[in-house]
């Protein structure tokens, strides 16, 4: 996603289907040569890539701290970026057709119990971009909420921030000029390191790309400039869209989708050496750094959109996962995980073809309808959206891998999540949440393991929200949890929109509004120890009032769930 700027339903589950004091920047030199990995492989770089080296040694210079009171500069409207514009809308038509044909059903009724609403409270609102790439990560002390273009800190029990700002305060600058755009944030929370860890795409110009990377110094951090370490990544003329942030002991992780223009060039994970202990930030040199690229599935076709799971239990091993590049009119039926280690040097091993894990075909969604307005809403293209990695003391112990994205099925969309054993490339269980009368997308998902020092608890239950809209319903932000190998739960409404989405996006769209593009689901590091399992904290987005020519048409919600 790209800024755009101002100018109960069925649940259903199948067990056994089984990532200061002086702010500097770390720029990668992945220009002209480097980039022409993304793209293409050269003898020797096939056969490193084949033998797991990434690729691209790291260059490192300073960074420029944001100045007071400086806001991103926006950019003109972007699509939503695919690997085949015309195959996409070819399967978003089919899909769209489909969904008109639907007839609505009743929704199927269930005496399982619903989850516990722990915390929920509204969220930031930016009226000059969309849509609201909502996310947020919650740790011991603090809920971090990133949106396009603000960041928020809360404590753990106020509704009110305790710090907030423009994205550029949290991420700073990769020009002298602060010329810069940031947008599709990210944020985790590491349990290893006790920090927040950040990433966000950085345009400054058609010819420089970034990607901006941080982390707290501390587990209580603020906005303030002693409370981050900024560095960035340089893409220079591939555009390195839609990152996701993930992490294991030894490596912050990040995954990107690369485009020449609009030519999709392959996806890539990119890796840094986590900081040591300590408040102070290190120095650039410091850091090793590289990148694997482009990631291939089993089959030898480009993965899209590898989504590195946050390591919830301390491992020198971590997972990634990214769904094909190409679906098939009949549907795709693998999804491709990615196996990250640490090397004798140090760096970090991430094998340019992936492990196929079988699934139940899936194909791209329709866009979901809502009331009062034609508009209709972004679901995306199937591509998974975020990752949690975590014991799973319910399942032997797995280190498991969850995720889940929107895909075609119920009224027009429906969310299908999977509990992933990465190591054996199977899954533990999957489900879809799905309705024959509502739009169910934009989802999150995420165990409720808790980790805080040498405390380890609970990890067999988990958290899903998602967004379900009709044509005669506004969007609204549910949530629905399972225990163990329990049956999943209803949906429970958060929280339901004050007003259809119908922003500049929706305008310059032709009708179709983006939405979200993601939404957040983090466990608790510091839930309560005395309860039977622990908590899931998530950010999701709503529709809201005011959208117009000039004008974005949304806000977010924040909630903390107990399954």
């Amino acid at each position: 996603m790209v800024p755009v700027p101002s100018t109960g339903p069925d649940v259903t589950s199948s067990q056994g289907e089984t990532m200061k004091h002086h702010s500097r920047l770390l720029a990668t030199a992945l220009a002209l040569a480097a980039v022409a990995t993304f793209a293409s492989a050269a003898t020797a770089g096939a056969s490193a890539r084949a033998n797991g080296v990434s690729r691209a040694a790291p260059v490192l210079r300073m960074s420029h701290p944001a100045p007071a009171g400086v806001k991103p500069r926006t950019v003109g409207t972007v699509p939503l970026r695919v690997p085949d514009p015309r195959a996409y809308a070819v399967q978003k038509a089919a899909a769209n057709a489909a969904a008109a044909r639907q007839a609505a059903g009743p929704v199927s009724g269930t005496s399982r119990k619903a989850p516990t609403i722990v915390r929920n409270w509204a969220g930031q609102r930016d009226t000059a971009v969309a849509p609201s790439d909502s996310t947020g990560a919650i740790g011991t002390t603090r809920y971090i909420e990133l949106i396009n273009a603000k960041a928020a800190v809360y404590n753990r029990t106020s509704n009110t921030p305790t710090a907030s700002a423009p994205l550029l305060q949290l991420t700073g600058c990769a020009s002298a000029t602060c010329s810069d755009d940031v947008f599709d944030p990210q944020v985790i929370w590491d349990p290893g390191t006790k920090r927040f860890y950040f990433a966000a795409d950085d345009v400054v110009s058609s010819t420089q790309h970034f990607l901006a990377f941080g982390f707290s110094t501390t587990a209580t951090p603020t906005l303030s400039n002693a409370s981050w370490c900024r560095y960035n990544l340089s893409f220079g003329s591939t555009f390195p869209d839609y990152p996701k942030l993930g992490d294991t002991k030894d490596f912050a992780l990040l995954g990107t989708n690369n485009f020449s223009g609009n030519t999709f060039t392959g996806s890539s994970i990119a890796w840094i050496t986590k900081p040591p202990a300590g408040t102070a930030c290190p120095a650039p040199s410091s850091f090793m750094a590289g990148v694997s690229a482009p990631l291939k599935n089993a089959n030898g076709t480009n993965a899209f959109t590898p989504v590195p799971g946050n390591q919830i239990d301390t491992g020198s091993m971590g997972w990634a996962v990214a769904r094909p590049a190409s679906i098939p009119s009949g549907g795709a039926t693998f999804l491709t995980v990615f196996k990250v280690t640490k090397s004798a040097t140090g760096a970090a091993t991430i094998p340019a073809t992936g492990s196929s894990v079988p699934v139940s075909a899936y194909s791209v969604p329709a866009s979901a309808h809502q009331s009062g307005t034609s508009d209709t809403l972004d679901t995306l293209d199937a591509r998974n959206t975020q990752a949690v990695l975590a014991i799973d003391p319910a399942h032997g112990g797995a280190a498991a891998l969850w995720t889940q994205h929107a895909v075609r099925g119920g009224a027009g969309s429906q969310v299908r999540w999977y509990e992933i054993n990465p190591a054996t490339h199977t899954l533990i269980q999957a489900g879809t949440i799905s309705s024959p009368s509502s739009f169910i997308f934009d989802g999150a998902v995420s165990p409720d393991r808790r980790v805080n020092g040498s405390s380890k608890l609970f990890g067999g239950d988990m958290v899903i929200d998602v967004v379900q809209s009709s044509a005669s319903t506004l969007p609204a932000v549910a949530v629905a949890s399972k225990i163990g190998s329990g049956a999943i739960s209803p949906l429970t409404t958060i929280a339901t929109s004050a007003a259809a989405d119908t922003g500049f996006d929706c305008i310059q769209g032709n009708g179709l509004c983006r939405w979200g593009d993601y939404a957040g689901a983090s466990p608790d590091p510091a839930a309560p120890t005395t309860a039977a399992v622990g908590q899931v904290w998530g950010s999701s987005m709503l529709g809201a009032p005011g959208g117009s020519s000039s004008s974005s048409g949304w806000t977010t919600r924040n909630f903390a769930i107990k399954p």
